[in-house]
This record gives C-alpha cells, structure tokens and sequence, in this order.
C-alpha cells in the first residue's frame, strides 16, 4: 500500500496494514493540493492525516520535543513522544499496528524515511536513516519557521472555546494536536492585538473574514485575554456562549486570516499544510458550503489543505468548485462560484474510506471530476428507502 504525498512525495505501508487501513488503491492516496477524505466513521480518515501531518512537519515536531525532553533524550524517544502524542498523550500510536505494520516516507528531498510499529509491545521503531535524519534536525543550526510547515486544525477544537487558561489543558490526556492547536490560536491573538480594529493586513485575510462572517454570522475578536463574540454592535457575549458550531469553527476562520500575515512576516513553512477535521462540525450546510469556499481560497493563495468529512454537503460543494474551473475565467455570476475559489481537478484529490478497510479514489481520472455515482450514493439510498415507505403507506391505506 502506498500514499503518494504531494508531487513526488509518497508514503508506503510496505507491511501489514494500519488500523482500519487494509487495503489502497494500487496508485496509492495521491496528496494533491486539496485533498479529501471522507467516509464512515472509525475508517481511518483521521489516521491517515495525522501520519501525514507528522512527516510534514517532521523538522518542527523534532525541535519542540527536543525542547520539552532535553538534549539527552535519544532520538528514539523523540520520535515515539512525538507520534504517540499525535492522538494521546496516555496511549501510544503503536496500538494501530496490525499486528505489526513497516511505514515508508519520502518527498522533499528526502530519499526515505521509515519505520516500524508492533501493536503486542506497542513499540515505535525509527528505522536508522529516520533516527539519522532526526539528528540532522535536532544539531542543525537552520532556522525553523516559528510555528512550522503545518497545522492540524483537530475535531476536538469545541473545547478552546471554553478553556480557561493553559492550566485548563494539563488535567486533561489531550492529543499533541489539540494543544499545538490551542498555543496556535493564542498566538493567533498576539497577531490579531496588532491589527487595526481587528481587521487583517492583507487583502487576503480580509476576504477570509468577509467570508467566515457569512459562514458562522458573526466573528470572534480579542477583549483583554479573552476571547468573544460578535453578532453585531449590539449584540456580542463571551465566546463560550455562543452557538456550538461557531464555537467549534470561529478558529478556523481566525487561522485562515493570520495564516497570510505569518506567512508575510516567515512564522511559518512555505508551502504550508492545514490539515482539517470535520470542518462541517454543528454546521448548518449553507456554512458548511461557505467555510469549503474558504479552504479553497487558501488551495489558489498557495497553501495546502488535508480534509477529512463525513459529510456529503462538503463533497458536492468541492465538486462544483472543480466543475466550475471549466468555465471561461473571466465569466462571474453570482450563480456559480467565483474564478479565486475555482479549483482545477489536478488541484484535488477525493478518496472514500469504506467499512471493509479499502479505499476508493472517487475522482474520474479521465474527466478530472468527482463520481457522480459515488457523491449520489447515499441520496440514493435515502430516495429507494423514501419510495418503499410511500408504497407500503399507500398500501396499507388501500387496506
């Protein structure tokens, strides 16, 4: 099995399989600019973005464990620290061996990279040219962007908004991923405190806050060191009352915006890589078109995005994006999505993650286009479920 990352970046389970990952396609998972996993739940589309996000922001994770275990920590115990703390900080990500599982990267200038994992003694085993690799990382003395090649945007995200204070996260066994997270929202807030009125400096993170305000109806902004949140003038309250799905997506907006100002200012990794959970999280799906239309937009300004969904609505809103590319560039209307949200279909990848550990790419390799067949699947479904209880209804009225 094998996942192609990026041009030229391919992740190989040369060995066993992982989790509930049994079987890929025979090309593998190609990354592409935008890239879309959805599925059932427990089939691995979390997984699968979390080993990604790791050997993409490989040189950050190093340095930041580095940091936290000391420079006598072996680079074995940096590297299991920094992938069993990628889904809990209490358990370790050898559990998802099955029942052992070999993992093979290379992209970026990198040859290979690789390791092994055994689910009886939960042991993560860093083959020599990742231990090597790691301890080109931890000596050199090049400059890492502050806050790293990529971010992963994770389903737990609800909880920021009722935190009170960094101690909030340490009576809780959290994911490396929430916390990195949360200390990217508060960072977040340093930017945001510089902004006049609240409003981003580029034109780039403006549109993004035009927009996330049709998506949630409304915006987060800083007060002191909290956060709250805005209807309008009138209308604003402490971001913990507000409604659950801006409470679980006002981040995202937010992270959107800094993201051009960290970039200008070399916080962060060029290309940089957002990885998203269920951005359709307590949404009502007119938002969850808008906050699509969003990522999109972060697709055509040079980012990278990694989406795992279970929704349906989030699929057919990427697949009229991609339609829409084959318009004229210059026709607009407010009936079809603008041209600077349009993506081209060699910009998207889309994959189901079935039940039976197999997955499907759903996009028409030839037209470029995601399946019909598949994104109609489930409407289908309800549709012959719908007709055969208006039959029996009417049946049994006849009776």
């Amino acid at each position: 099995m094998s996942v192609a990352i990026g041009k030229g970046d391919v992740l190989k389970i040369t060995s066993g399989a992982l989790g509930p990952i049994q079987e890929l396609p025979d090309e593998g998972l190609v990354m592409r600019p935008f890239t879309l996993f959805i599925g059932k739940q427990g089939t691995g589309k979390s997984l699968a973005s979390q080993i990604v996000y790791f050997f993409r922001n490989l040189s950050f994770l190093m340095k930041y464990y580095d940091a936290r275990l000391g420079p006598n920590a072996t680079n074995n115990k940096i590297i299991r620290n920094a992938l069993d703390d990628i889904r809990s900080s209490d358990r370790t990500f050898a559990t998802f061996a099955s029942p052992k599982v070999t993992i093979r990267w290379a992209g970026e200038g990198v040859k290979g990279l690789s390791l092994g994992m055994e689910n009886v003694s939960r042991q993560i085993n860093p083959h020599a040219n990742l231990l090597d690799r790691v301890d080109r990382i931890r000596k050199s003395q090049d400059i890492i962007p502050p806050r790293g090649k990529a971010i992963f945007i994770p389903a737990e995200r609800v909880l920021y908004s009722h935190a009170r204070g960094p101690s909030t996260w340490q009576l809780l066994s959290l994911p490396s991923t929430l916390t990195l997270f949360a200390d990217s929202v508060e960072q977040a807030a340093d930017t945001f405190k510089k902004w006049n009125n609240g409003e981003p400096d580029t034109d780039e993170g403006r549109w993004v806050q035009n927009q996330g305000k049709i998506a949630l109806a409304g915006e987060a902004y800083r007060w002191g060191d909290n956060w709250k949140w805005r209807i309008d003038e009138s209308k604003q309250m402490d971001i913990d009352m507000a409604s659950s799905g801006q409470k679980a997506n006002w981040p995202l907006i937010l992270l959107a915006e800094v993201l051009f100002t960290w970039q200008l200012e070399g916080l962060i990794g060029k290309p940089f890589y957002i990885h998203v959970e269920e951005p359709e999280i307590h949404l009502h799906p007119a938002a969850q078109v808008e906050i699509v239309k969003i990522l999109a937009y972060l697709v055509n300004q040079g980012f990278r995005v990694v989406v795992t969904t279970h929704s349906l609505t989030v699929l057919y809103t990427l697949n009229n994006l991609v339609l829409a590319s084959a318009l004229d560039t210059n026709f607009q209307s407010k009936d079809v999505p603008e041209p600077k949200i349009r993506l081209k279909p060699k910009q998207v990848a889309a994959y189901v993650f079935q039940g039976d550990g197999s997955i499907v790419d759903i996009v028409d390799r030839e037209s470029g286009f995601i399946s019909e067949v598949e994104l109609g699947q489930v409407g289908e479904m309800l549709s012959v479920e719908m007709n055969t209880i208006e039959r029996l209804r009417w049946a049994r009225e006849e009776v």
